[in-house]
């Protein structure tokens, strides 16, 4: 099987700004490219290939709700969120990833508006906060 998820886990292909910030038996979560993401912008890839949570175990459904807690916590702390918009499409790569996609209080692009304009952060940022929130989320 070509899947470019289950290469990057495997090593083969570019690894993500700052590495992986968090990693279970089920998750990984790192921040998205920088050169087409916000800052912050984080995947959570499914640590075994699969396409949808119809295809989830029960282990890896029960484990991604306090995941997922812990993720906007940190992000919301560290970055000032206001939001956290959760995305899957599983379209490019057809291996479960979700996108979370931070909106500062302060931006007035919303919803849809923010998610499909143009974005992009530093390498040296992305790599900071993917420091900062390894740090946050090893903690809780």
């Amino acid at each position: 099987m070509d899947c470019f998820l289950c290469r990057k886990h495997a090593g083969e292909t570019a690894q993500p700004p700052g590495g992986y910030i968090y990693e279970d038996e089920y998750w990984l979560v790192c921040h998205a490219p920088a050169e087409k993401s916000l800052l912050g912008t984080l995947i959570i890839e499914s640590r075994r290939h699969f396409l949808d949570f119809a295809d989830a175990e029960e282990d890896e459904l029960v484990r991604y709700g306090p995941l997922l807690k812990n993720v906007y916590r940190a992000l919301k702390s560290l970055i000032g969120a206001a939001r956290v918009y959760q995305v899957v499409f599983v379209e490019g790569a057809p291996h479960f990833h979700a996108w979370l996609v931070p909106r500062a209080s302060e931006e007035t692009a919303r919803g849809v508006s923010l998610l499909t304009r143009d974005a992009a952060c530093s390498q040296a940022e992305a790599e900071k906060l993917a420091d900062a929130l390894r740090s946050a989320l090893a903690t809780t």
